[in-house]
């Protein structure tokens, strides 16, 4: 369901009639945790972290428990979905909820994000005077969903670990207002896949109210472009 121009951003959207849950049984959602905590234990980039994530991710997709929506957003949703858990399986905490729960979760916040942001866009649109710049997400939602999560998987690490090594220091040298800690490198950390909000980030600077509201900006006029022109090299994604 798209959100109309009365509606606001944070309008939660209807799920009662499109979405699609079943009961979790119990050895299903056991065999998942075993899985996530193994993986955890295998190094990033090691085929056994690999093909124990492309497991969990076949178990899931065949059950049939994965919540299910008919709106155009929802495969970029569950492709950001399985970006960030196949990379952050740490994060699961199976004291706090199932698996399948846990990823339904993520699922739904990042489809309520694509909407949020679908409909700022439109807004946008109806007031081109506009002038205040929202942060945007980052290249690879721009990628096509595939059903495959190893092309997925790959595109992610190659991406963060040019980021975590900057081999050419342009993102150590892309520095906000002077600044040398605070620079590209250090942004794209903070921001994906967990988009750490820019309010922490402003105060874990000390940065004044001034600088806190330009390094927005700062992000997406100087740091992103770097993000495009990486993706673009690599073949991620098409050059304009």
């Amino acid at each position: 369901m798209h959100p109309d121009d009365t509606q606001t951003p944070n309008s939660q959207p209807h799920e009662t009639d499109r979405s699609q849950t079943h009961p979790v049984s119990d050895h299903l959602n056991q065999t998942l945790r075993q899985l996530l905590a193994a993986a955890c234990k295998h190094p990033l980039k090691s085929w056994q972290r690999r093909d124990t994530l492309d497991e969990v991710y076949r178990l899931v997709m065949t059950s049939g428990k994965l919540w299910k929506d008919s709106t155009p957003e929802y495969s970029d949703a569950l492709q950001q979905m399985w970006e960030y858990c196949c990379h952050h399986p740490q994060d699961y905490d199976s004291t706090v909820k199932e698996v399948i729960t846990w990823l339904n979760d993520e699922l739904k916040k990042r489809l309520k994000r694509l909407r949020d942001q679908k409909y700022r866009q439109r807004r946008r649109r109806i007031s081109p005077s506009q002038t205040t710049e929202e942060p945007t997400l980052d290249f690879w939602q721009n990628c096509p969903a595939n059903p495959d999560i190893e092309p997925v998987l790959d595109m992610w690490q190659e991406t963060l670990n040019w980021v975590r090594h900057d081999p050419e220091g342009v993102l150590r040298n892309t520095c906000f207002r002077r600044r040398s800690e605070i620079n590209a490198q250090t942004l794209f950390l903070q921001r994906f896949p967990a988009e750490t909000p820019w309010s922490a980030i402003a105060a874990h600077f000390n940065l004044t109210p001034a600088e806190a509201k330009d390094l927005p900006k700062f992000y997406n006029r100087r740091c992103k472009p770097l993000l495009r022109e990486f993706g673009v090299s690599q073949g991620y994604i098409e050059a304009d």
